[in-house]
């Protein structure tokens, strides 16, 4: 099936359309959800804390008698389940089916703000996760629904990104106080990677057989993902916990058969600056592992010599950024116009969130809260589909957003009128980008090609 991302426009959207274009529109991004849906997807930034379920985080809490901001968390829109399963066995076992409560009445179809996070609400709240993702089996508990979460979206590859860290063995009176290493967390993490992806493939190959000889859009069987994870530095912490990280990194990518393919740096942006820690990234790089790095997500400016000191910091570190050339940027919101040029010329892939930055930029506030119009005041996105920029569409965190990838994908088709090929070629291409190794790249990519050149068949039939 031949792709090709056509030149993406903003959609002319008002806001007075009568009740009846209102309904037209309802059924054509219900018609377009179902075709995303069933789309296979490519996530290459999402960061484990941030997908915890809701439901997940309240039971935790309730179960390490932890206290939550009521700032921050809401009281549980969903009954709790404290069951933590430990495997799954078809395309939606497990999954969160509570999207109406959580992303509102309409599930992913609901394009508007209903829980606004600034970005500093977002590192506020990442500080208290950790309180009730205290022990390794809430981590593997996580992990687990995490992946649970992006099959259920039809991710067929997933770069999940954490910062190790030293948690109790156990919550259980007889661990009381036993401390695991960072390496057991990294070791927990790949642990329900690798079971998962066993059953993956196994839940794959069953399905075919049963249901491969007569689909359609809606019983497409969904193909096993593929799952590598990323050790993140994060800026808050010392430089002697980076080199830790740093270190991890390496040695677990070493392993025989090992799911680490790179390092991230990320965190609250106001704190360390990237030079601080790029002797660490450039001895990640030179050691065989990818990098990718948050970069921009405070202004950098417009160029201008005048502006505070603060403005001019940041411009300076993201050029740092740039001359470093990651393998991947993470954002880039904000570049000053003489860095988004030189960005246009080095083609740095980005992932991009749409809800995240719709949300940490307030950009939904003059809309009323409507995510579209929010994403179409996008600082970058909408030059970045022009230009054909290598993109990623990512959730980033879909716990704390409520959202999901289909949904993110949705509002960007919706947002910038990309249609359905279009869609398909931008997500098939941002395999590209991924840090995994050339012969599962080519792997999964071939996957992509098939389940997306039989949807386009179905299509057509239909």
């Amino acid at each position: 099936m031949a792709l090709a991302l056509g030149t993406a426009v903003i959609a002319s959207m008002n806001q007075d359309n009568d009740n009846d274009n209102d309904n037209d529109d309802d059924d054509d991004r219900k018609s377009l959800h179902d075709y995303i849906h069933a789309l296979p997807k490519v996530e290459l930034h999402a960061h484990l804390h941030g997908c915890i379920r809701e439901s997940t985080l309240f039971a935790l809490a309730k179960e390490r008698n932890a206290t939550l901001s009521s700032h921050h968390f809401a009281a549980p829109t969903v009954a709790i389940d404290n069951t933590a399963t430990t495997e799954t066995t078809n395309s939606t076992t497990n999954s969160n089916d509570n999207d109406d409560a959580v992303v509102g009445v309409h599930g992913d179809l609901a394009m508007y703000n209903v829980l606004p996070r600034s970005l500093q609400d977002c590192f506020d709240m990442f500080a208290e996760i950790p309180a009730c993702v205290n022990d390794l089996p809430a981590l593997t508990r996580i992990t687990l629904e995490a992946l649970q979460d992006f099959a259920e979206h039809h991710v067929v590859y997933l770069e999940l990104r954490s910062t190790p860290k030293r948690l109790l063995v156990s919550h259980a009176a007889e661990n009381s106080g036993i401390m695991a290493t960072k390496e057991d967390y990294i070791d927990t993490i790949l642990l329900v990677l690798r079971d998962f992806e066993a059953l993956e493939a196994s839940r794959y190959d069953r399905e075919l057989t049963l249901f491969g000889s007569s689909p359609s859009i809606s019983n497409t069987v969904r193909l096993p993902m593929v799952c590598r994870f990323i050790v993140a530095i994060d800026r808050s912490q010392t430089l002697q916990e980076a080199e830790e990280n740093v270190n991890l990194a390496v040695a677990f990518a070493k392993r025989e058969y090992c799911q680490v393919v790179g390092v991230d740096l990320g965190g609250n942006p106001t704190k360390q600056d990237f030079r601080d820690f790029e002797p660490l990234l450039r001895k990640a790089r030179n050691k065989g592992l990818q990098v990718t790095v948050h970069c921009a997500e405070v202004p950098c400016g417009n160029d201008n010599p005048n502006e505070s000191q603060a403005v001019v910091t940041a411009r300076e570190e993201a050029a740092a950024i740039l001359q470093f050339r990651p393998d991947r940027l993470g954002h880039a919101l904000l570049l000053s116009p003489s860095l988004q040029a030189k960005l246009d010329q080095l083609r740095i892939p980005v992932e991009t969130c749409p809800t995240s930055n719709v949300m940490t930029l307030e950009l939904a506030k003059l809309a009323g809260g409507n995510l579209i119009h929010g994403l179409q005041s996008h600082p970058t996105l909408h030059h970045w589909l022009q230009t054909n920029h290598p993109l990623a569409i990512g959730t980033d965190d879909p716990g704390v957003f409520a959202t999901t990838a289909t949904k993110e994908l949705l509002l960007t088709a919706t947002a910038y009128q990309l249609s359905k090929d279009a869609l398909t070629a931008l997500v098939y291409k941002s395999m590209e980008y991924a840090f995994c190794n050339d012969l599962m790249r080519a792997r999964v990519k071939e996957r992509m090609k098939q389940a997306n050149a039989s949807m386009h068949q179905l299509l057509v039939v239909e």
